[in-house]
């Protein structure tokens, strides 16, 4: 009897705990509906959790009692429901940059109920880099909108390495390390992606105790919120990257010099996997790590990103321990490794059990890795996109690559046998808002969607209605910006890179290191699409969506056309004509000064929403100048000498092109001046104007100072007629 009623006990506390989570699960949901449409608009909406055998999620759509019905299998099917109902019944559009969202008083029901469901399980969200380039001085209020886009895109599994500098400092004081040492490895939050991935350590910092302190509540507030909206966030693994003072505390443990980064920096040691000290790290690390956030299930780390150094490190064994480490702590744990430049090493993976891994292949729609490695061999693996690389401001993308590709790998036997899921990995976001709303809708589809049908729902909900001719100029946008294709032998990293951003050179082929500026469409074609557009300005603008993508179809053609430009003054300057050379010059400088204004007439082109954010994340006088150093330098050098990271994650922004692109252009320009009037200057010297820069406390303009149509029309009546003669060869 003791024993019955001990079992009888037991269900009854099984069964009311599966309830409470019911109960959460759907009063996460309704408060993500208030919060997206209001209290009032929300109480419209019923959401009902369905049990399911699917690992994937699947949701219905219907009316009930006068009310929208929004049934699910997670909390996640639940809010794509929402999503999916807001887009195709009331042409509601909400990205980074627009919350279009007008519903009736009544909801109209769909013609018919709406069932979807996923061929995925994962939707991947989020790469180190953009905890950087993009999100480094982010407040909660920033990151809540976030995870309900996440939520409603229906992304399951983010990254979520803010406040990762509170696990080290707990970890490196029970090493009984000082707190200078500490200083010296936890770098300033403009760097901490490369930090956690092996690449760098303390360039930025030190930061204070109070600054950990403030990033440790809200990485505590970021975990609270993705949880309890269905995802499995992925916290940084320990995986062996450590201080390079470790080496004197243990000299007798087989820590491993990792040798030089790209700028010149010296990565953190590598502390082999198979040295016993590496468990009693491990074994801190996650404790820590428990301490402060509790359960985890899914950890991310990459030994020897981009480079590092495995000689004679068993690497079989390596992975295994890696593995077995955080296990100790966290025995559901998943390990997801980067597909990256030839990583996750096979040997690496060999004697890990398939089912203790997740691989992100990276780069499907530019250098896809998984036909060359097999399909990763049957183990779990993701198809992801990259698209934007540091931050840069473009547009750009591969829209029919992203559209097919994922189906193209579904439906290869051989290959998809581990194709888990489907995933976006930028190095910064906050622009091409379409790719990444394209990227995640296929969750919910089968195999490859009818772009020309989803371009013409696009349009409606972006704007508002029907229109023919907004229709036309995305098509041309499909064919142009968004048309790059998917080719082994002409691989891009991110946008056509903007000629304004580059230090100045009678040639110029790219802006940074590893990026092009050549363009991969004609940008004659892009003209029409801006000609379109410029036609519907009285009608759209007070439209969100209308505004944004005008300005930025605008500050693509005058970037697109600076190249012409240049051309005209090198061509002068080579041909000793000194009157040509002074007009193409004036008429560059013309262009960087109203490109400028343009991008003042919205925050999202605006350097100084960048360093008021820097700033304002500052807990002290002095660390708010420190951080607006870190704001300026990334953008700029990004190292802290001359290297080939310079301009990696430069910007089109007011203000930058103002004050530090033009200035540039002007000292190149005199340079040149002076050459052709038989003078002797010095050369340029970039980079001491480029450092003095980053040093600099100027403030700059945060919110929107123009308007954006009245900017795009007076450019337009400006530039239009003489770009086309110029692209004709008038």
């Amino acid at each position: 009897m003791r024993i019955a009623a001990t079992l009888v006990l037991l269900i009854s506390l099984i069964s009311c705990g599966a309830e409470r989570t019911k109960i959460d699960e759907l009063n996460s949901i309704h408060e993500l509906a208030e919060r997206i449409v209001g209290k009032e608009n929300a109480g419209n909406f019923i959401f009902r959790k369905t049990e399911s055998n699917s690992e994937n999620d699947e949701f219905e759509i219907d009316f009930e009692n006068g009310k929208v019905l929004v049934s699910g299998n997670s909390t996640i099917a639940l809010a794509s429901g929402l999503n999916w109902y807001l887009k195709y019944e009331t042409n509601t559009d909400i990205s980074w940059e627009t919350r279009h969202i007008k519903l009736p008083e009544e909801l109209p029901a769909a013609a018919k109920p709406i069932a979807r469901k996923s061929a995925f399980t994962y939707s991947y969200y989020l790469n180190y880099c953009t905890f950087n380039y993009s999100m480094a001085f982010w407040d909660w209020a920033r990151w809540e909108e976030e995870i309900d886009w996440m939520a409603l895109n229906g992304v399951n599994l983010p990254l979520a390495i803010v406040g990762t500098e509170a696990v080290w400092k707990n970890t490196l004081k029970r090493l009984d390390f000082t707190q200078s040492e500490i200083d010296h490895f936890i770098p300033g939050p403009a760097f901490t992606g490369w930090w956690l991935m092996g690449n760098l350590e303390g360039w930025g910092g030190p930061v204070t105790d109070a600054f950990i302190q403030k990033q440790l509540v809200l990485q505590q507030k970021i975990l609270k919120r993705m949880k309890r909206l269905g995802m499995n966030p992925v916290l940084p693994g320990f995986y062996g990257m450590v201080p390079q003072a470790l080496k004197a505390k243990y000299p007798d443990a087989d820590i491993r010099d990792q040798g030089l980064w790209a700028g010149g920096f010296q990565r953190p040691a590598f502390l082999s996997p198979t040295d016993s000290l590496f468990n009693t790290i491990s074994k801190i690390y996650y404790e820590e790590m428990k301490k402060l956030y509790g359960d985890i299930e899914y950890f991310s780390g990459d030994p020897f990103h981009e480079g590092g150094i495995t000689e004679a490190i068993d690497l079989p064994t390596a992975g295994k321990n890696i593995i077995d480490g955080v296990k100790a702590v966290y025995p559901k744990a998943t390990w997801v490794f980067q597909g990256w430049g030839g990583n996750p090493q096979a040997p690496l993976l060999a004697d890990i059990d398939p089912s203790n891994v997740l691989i992100l292949d990276l780069d499907c729609d530019n250098r896809p890795q998984w036909e060359h490695r097999n399909g990763w061999d049957g183990k779990p693996w993701i198809w992801n996109t990259v698209t934007n690389f540091g931050g840069n401001v473009g547009m750009f993308g591969r829209m029919d690559v992203i559209a097919q590709e994922p189906f193209r790998a579904l439906k290869q036997t051989e290959y998809a046998q581990g194709l888990k899921g489907i995933g976006a990995i930028p190095e910064g976001i906050e622009n091409n808002s379409v790719i990444y709303e394209l990227l995640f809708e296929l969750k919910w589809h089968s195999d490859t969607l009818d772009l020309d049908q989803w371009l013409r729902q696009y349009v409606k909900r972006r704007y508002g209605k029907d229109d023919e001719n907004l229709y036309t100029a995305w098509q041309i946008l499909r064919k142009t910006v968004y048309g790059k294709k998917l080719s082994e032998t002409e691989s891009q990293q991110g946008t056509s890179e903007s000629i304004l951003c580059a230090r100045p050179s009678l040639k110029i082929d790219q802006v940074s290191t590893w990026g092009t500026s050549k363009l991969y469409y004609d940008p004659s074609e892009l003209l029409q699409a801006w000609t379109l557009f410029i036609n519907e300005a009285d009608s759209y603008k007070n439209v969100e969506g209308f505004q944004y993508d005008l300005l930025d179809i605008t500050r693509q053609v005058l970037a697109n056309y600076a190249q012409v430009v240049h051309r005209k003054m090198v061509d002068a300057y080579q041909n000793d004509d000194k009157p040509g050379f002074d007009e193409a010059a004036n008429e560059f400088l013309q262009l960087l000064d109203d490109q400028d204004q343009l991008l003042s007439s919205d925050d999202c082109f605006m350097l100084g929403k960048w360093i008021e954010e820097a700033r304002r994340a500052g807990t002290t006088p002095s660390e708010k100048k420190l951080f607006e150093f870190n704001a300026r330098t990334l953008i700029t050098t990004w190292s802290f000498q001359n290297s080939n990271l310079h301009e990696y994650a430069h910007r089109e922004w007011s203000g930058l092109l103002s004050d530090f692109y033009k200035p540039r252009w002007e000292m190149f320009i005199d340079y040149l001046s002076q050459k052709m009037e038989g003078q002797e200057p010095d050369e340029p010297d970039y980079y001491a104007f480029e450092l003095a820069w980053t040093k600099q406390t100027e403030t700059y303009p945060s919110k929107a100072i123009q308007d954006p149509v009245n900017q795009a029309v007076r450019i337009y009546k400006n530039y239009h007629a003489e770009i086309e003669s110029d692209y004709r060869g008038d």
